[in-house]
């Protein structure tokens, strides 16, 4: 099995078969027939309501500040339930839904459908090829020329039918040999399916209008047909104004360039422009079976990063780019309290610079929808947001369970991930202070607004949550509800920090903000070790209502979070997520692999990564569903959800590389599943490029480059035990010495 390329036989029968294709803006899940080439679309911007969908929906300022007053009083009562029903009035609705356009056929009358072949996904230039007795048939979403491009096989007498069908209200629709031109109308407002008395769906007319102009034509036993779309959307934020007549000589102005430029030079400049470059970032695992389908799935996460995040337009949601519902799991949008932030944890270390930058131009955008909110429900300055937010910049907490809706922390984990993000790019910490000065101090801001007193003299987060688990009171009653959650001592004192270090950088230690930062970090506590030696979740020793529970926020100090961890607390990390338990989501899988790997658990890993790599669809149960791998390798919450796709990458890197304790090192957690390989591309803090060969977990070639000046100059590499000090050039390679290496001490 090639480990960057995925093979099957046959068309896909269903979704969950089809390949994935994507250049940031255009999604689509090829389905692999040649008879009867079916392709369902997305485009990135497409999304349900418009910003001004939830305006008249939110807590007004006097109820959200009587409600947290009542509910403070409440909890130092000893009366959590209470409290934690008082803050019900502050979600009122809910965010909006990422939509799919609907699904292309192109069918090729007088032949049999579904004829034997063979298809595949190459994920080093972003191809999905069908071969089939008559002639192979070639597909991508080019990136220079926003189209898809399907190129085919064709009888000379023979005719194309093409048609797109979905889910939303067509508009318009004019056809004619060759032509296809549609406009389409998303919802105005789609409810979470979950979301308890909500409407629906409802088809009003202040709704984003897409555009789907199709083209095709036949010369010398090929076909050629591209597809462009374009849509109402005027940018992050932005009322989608753009005229419906505008945006369809838009997607036909489009398609007719891309038609005339022909096969060949479509693809080759889609090649020189394709978006996904697995050949920077490279990893081959030796040993077949498990092993090389785990090459294959780093690739793949990779890949459908790279293929999901475009700058200036939204980053992967929670299916990435691919999502055919209108009313899909979790709105398919962005859950903040880990599926955001686990879906760009291997941006930096893996190399996906353009996924980076898109998180970073979304949350500006939440950065500025976040600040009303932050002032009107909290009397606080800096920015806050909620666990779930979508294209327009949704930032209130939504209708619903108070463990997920009350956590008003999603803007501190997010500057947290750019903090670490800015590490592998090579630049000073200086010249980052100088960039994140700002934004840091907002972070600060709003975590001291946020801080209040409790019984011991200390600071902590109110109201505060710990995602998604509850405690058990003397009642035998889950209540989410608590003050200064693990997870939120962790961000508070991460975003203080943070605060602290570019003011000293900077030279501006005695602002009044740096101060009171200085003197709140030392009343926050940081990581606390319960009687049972775990890591407290919650605001004291509390029996979990779900032991087994999926999210292991209060341990994101050990990993996202980079921490020192003395030998006590990693005894406490790893107690924990014993008691957790292995059984989990997909995404959680990967989370837990991650602390593992940081914690130098190798054995631990392969456990995960066994888990991970399973059938999602048991054999033993049909139609029974579990974390693992669909057939497409897309991975399993279940549902599909596909930051376990991007955690597993992050995990798998963890086990090859770390760079968080001031050093680079190399091999720290290799697994059986890793045992022999090489990786190319992988990146260290705080920007040295790595290249790494290995056999039986020992270091056979370790290549380093500096990816920008603070990447050039003397280092500590690392194996084990053993370190060694080495001079990295500002320019050229340096091929460290292995065996000084491995006997170095």
């Amino acid at each position: 099995m090639e480990q960057t390329t995925i093979r099957r036989r046959g068309p896909a029968r269903r979704w969950l078969e089809a390949l994935p294709l994507g250049n940031g803006r255009l999604g689509a899940m090829a389905w692999g027939d040649p008879q009867r080439a079916r392709f369902s679309l997305n485009e990135s911007t497409l999304w349900s309501g418009t910003p001004a969908r939830a305006s008249d929906r939110v807590v007004d300022e006097q109820t959200a500040t009587a409600a947290i007053a009542r509910s403070r009083a409440l909890f130092e009562q000893g009366e959590a339930a209470a409290a934690e029903q008082e803050l019900a009035v502050l979600g009122g609705t809910w965010s909006q839904a990422f939509q799919p356009v609907g699904e292309l056929t192109v069918h090729l009358p007088g032949t049999r459908v579904g004829a034997r072949c063979e298809r595949a996904l190459d994920l080093v230039h972003a191809e999905h090829r069908v071969e089939a007795p008559a002639g192979e048939h070639l597909t991508f979403t080019s990136a220079e020329d926003d189209v898809l491009v399907h190129s085919f096989p064709i009888r000379p007498d023979g005719v194309v039918a093409v048609d797109l069908t979905g889910p939303l209200v067509e508009e318009h629709r004019r056809s004619a040999d060759g032509l296809l031109d549609i406009v389409l109308r998303a919802p105005s407002d789609v409810a979470p399916s979950h979301a308890p008395g909500a409407p629906g769906v409802q088809w009003g007319q202040d709704a984003m209008r897409a555009a789907v102009a199709v083209r095709w034509s036949a010369s010398r036993g090929r076909g050629l047909l591209v597809c462009a779309i374009t849509t109402s959307w005027a940018g992050l934020g932005e009322v989608p104004d753009r005229p419906v007549q505008e945006i369809l000589e838009a997607a036909a102005g489009a398609a007719e360039r891309a038609l005339a430029r022909g096969a060949e030079e479509l693809r080759r400049r889609h090649r020189a422009r394709q978006p996904v470059g697995t050949d920077v970032t490279d990893l081959h695992v030796d040993g077949g079976g498990d092993s090389t389908l785990l090459g294959q799935v780093f690739a793949l996460g990779r890949y459908l990063l790279a293929a999901a995040s475009r700058p200036g337009l939204p980053p992967a949601t929670l299916q990435g780019l691919w999502n055919p519902q209108v009313q899909a799991p979790w709105s398919s949008n962005f859950t903040t309290n880990i599926n955001l932030e686990m879906n760009h944890w291997a941006a930096g270390v893996a190399q996906v610079p353009a996924a980076a930058q898109t998180l970073e131009e979304f949350v500006e955008l939440l950065r500025r929808t976040g600040r009303e909110p932050a002032r009107r429900i909290y009397g606080a300055g800096g920015w806050a947001l909620h666990h779930n937010t979508d294209a327009w910049g949704y930032a209130d907490p939504v209708d619903g369970d108070a463990r997920w809706a009350v956590w008003p922390l999603g803007g501190l984990w997010l500057e947290s991930e750019l903090d670490d993000l800015a590490r592998f790019n090579g630049q000073s910490p200086e010249r980052v202070a100088q960039r994140r000065d700002g934004v840091r101090r907002q972070a600060a801001r709003f975590a001291l607004d946020l801080l209040v007193e409790d019984g011991q003299g200390d600071l902590v987060t109110f109201p505060s949550t710990s995602p998604e688990n509850r405690w058990l009171d003397s009642q035998g009653r889950g209540v989410a509800l608590t003050e200064g959650a693990g997870m939120d001592r962790w961000l508070v004192r991460s975003a203080l920090r943070s605060a602290i270090e570019s003011a000293q950088l900077l030279g501006r230690e005695d602002d009044p903000l740096i101060e009171e930062a200085g003197a709140a970090l030392q009343r926050v506590k940081g990581p606390r070790i319960g009687p049972d030696g775990r890591i407290l979740e919650w605001h004291a020793a509390l029996a979990e209502e779900e032991p087994e529970h999926r999210h292991v926020s209060h341990l994101g100090f050990a990993y996202p979070g980079t921490e020192p961890l003395d030998e006590e607390l990693a005894a406490a990390v790893e107690r924990s997520l014993e008691a957790r338990g292995d059984e989990a989501t997909g995404w959680s899988l990967a989370w837990k692999a991650c602390l593992w790997a940081r914690l130098r658990r190798p054995a631990r890993v392969q456990a995960l990564l066994e888990i991970f790599l399973r059938d999602a669809e048991d054999p033993a149960s049909p139609g029974v569903e579990r974390a693992g791998l669909y057939p497409n390798l897309f991975s399993a919450h279940p549902p599909f959800q596909i930051d376990g796709n991007f955690g597993i990458v992050a995990a798998v890197a963890e086990c090859l590389l770390q760079s968080h304790r001031g050093e680079i090192e190399v091999l720290p957690a290799v697994p059986d599943l890793l045992r022999t390989g090489r990786v190319t591309g992988l990146r260290a803090r705080p920007g040295v490029q790595v290249d790494i060969a290995w056999q039986d977990a020992a270091p056979s070639s370790v290549r380093l480059r500096a990816a920008g000046p603070a990447g050039a100059g003397t280092h500590q590499v690392r194996w084990g035990e053993r370190r060694l000090a080495v001079d990295v050039p500002t320019d050229g390679q340096l091929e460290v010495d292995i065996g000084a290496l491995t006997s170095a001490l």
